[in-house]
């Protein structure tokens, strides 16, 4: 599984919507949109931290899946 798949699958396990967590995560809806779909790798650090820090995961976490 991707990253991307991964970190999509969570939030939609945890949250009604991705724009719904985009809001509570205080980042972009647009930014999430373009990590899902371009990839974590180019994101910027502090937004992948607070979406690790709102999913309550360890950035590791994202290591572990296939990229």
């Amino acid at each position: 599984m991707s990253r991307e798949l991964f970190l999509r699958n969570l939030i939609l396990d945890n949250y009604p919507s991705l724009r719904q967590f985009a809001l509570e995560a205080d980042i972009p809806y647009s930014s999430l949109m373009t990590i899902l779909s371009r990839g974590v790798g180019g994101a910027s650090f502090d937004v992948v931290m607070q979406i690790c820090k709102i999913l309550q995961i360890d950035p590791s976490a994202l290591l572990d899946a296939n990229g």
